[in-house]
């Protein structure tokens, strides 16, 4: 039995430092059993220091770029009208996908406006992701205040897109298609898409060049300037020049916005735009601000909007009128 307590007495005596350094040492927020990586080449004695190299610096730059850029297409994904015209991701080509929409506006002293919507890219098998199918209704500013009159009403355009290059630099592809009608008006045309990235913004040029048998040759050109606030808010600036042959005039387009990502169910957007032409000089005909508010209703794919604005414009003598939308629109994607 007393060499049995002795045996004790020693075990505490010789563990007692360990054990008292662990209980009265200063907390620390690095979970336990974490090894710091040490770059050996930077030791110095007893001491280790990380050297700053070009290399981590440019590790640094490409977490920022990707950063900006993921922030910047999840709320394009989030926010967007349509996935075709002027979305990035029209140019990119995302995989196969397809959005269908129906939204009413509503203006004060006017009936209430109907709207059906869709957009399918289909990528097609055995094409190493170079040549989509592409079908989409057109006129999206157009609507009908009959709400069963709308659906026959829609102009639909196909056409078969070859994506020529397909790069984090540069992205290009030609769609050769026709939208339908009495009589079918053939249309080429030819998008390309530049990101650049230069602090803390992320510009995104969007180039196309159109030849309409209806229209004639055309070109639109886009500009977006993002920058992040933080990692659910973004700042985007925004302009959009239209030409067409036959007019001979531009048609434009500033805008601008404040993207708010409240949480993965629900978003808004503050945003503000004045659209105009250049037929008599440049000038602006109509100004509109209002609030998107965007939320998930069903699943991953399905999603509610409200849009409440004021619009101005020259036509009604610059008084404001107050302007109500409400939207629902599904997304598929692969």
């Amino acid at each position: 039995m007393l060499h049995l307590i002795g045996l004790t007495l020693i075990f505490f005596v010789t563990s007692a430092p360990a054990l008292g350094d662990e209980i009265w040492a200063e907390p620390s927020l690095v979970p336990p059993g974490i090894v710091w990586p040490q770059d050996t080449d930077s030791l110095s004695g007893d001491a280790a220091q990380t050297e700053v190299t070009d290399d981590m610096a440019e590790r640094s730059r490409r977490w920022l770029v990707d950063h900006l850029d993921n922030l910047s297409g999840g709320i394009d994904s989030f926010f967007v009208d349509r996935f075709f015209n002027d979305d990035v991701t029209d140019i990119q080509g995302q995989g196969s996908h397809a959005k269908f929409s129906f939204f009413t506006r509503r203006e004060l002293g006017d009936p209430v406006d109907y709207k059906f919507g869709v957009s399918m890219n289909i990528e097609l098998p055995h094409t190493n992701d170079r040549l989509n199918l592409l079908l989409q209704s057109e006129d999206e500013d157009v609507r009908e205040s009959q709400i069963f009159e709308s659906p026959d009403n829609v102009t639909y355009s196909s056409a078969l897109r070859f994506i020529i290059q397909q790069s984090e630099r540069w992205s290009s592809s030609v769609d050769a298609g026709v939208r339908w009608g009495i009589p079918p008006d053939p249309f080429i045309r030819l998008r390309a898409r530049r990101p650049v990235y230069f602090d803390y913004w992320n510009l995104n040029l969007r180039q196309e060049v159109n030849y309409y048998t209806s229209d004639g040759y055309g070109s639109v050109t886009d500009l977006t300037f993002d920058r992040p606030i933080d990692t659910q808010r973004l700042f985007r600036l925004e302009t959009e020049a239209e030409y067409l042959l036959n007019n001979d005039y531009f048609t434009l387009m500033y805008g601008g916005g404040l993207y708010h990502e409240i949480n993965p169910i629900y978003a808004y957007a503050v945003l503000a735009r004045a659209t105009g032409d250049s037929e008599f000089g440049p000038t602006f005909d109509a100004y509109e601000f209002g609030v998107r508010v965007r939320r998930r209703v069903y699943h991953e794919w399905m999603f509610a909007e409200i849009q409440p604005q004021y619009v101005w414009t020259r036509e009604n003598e610059w008084k404001p009128t107050p302007v109500i939308m409400f939207r629902l629109q599904a997304e598929f994607r692969r």
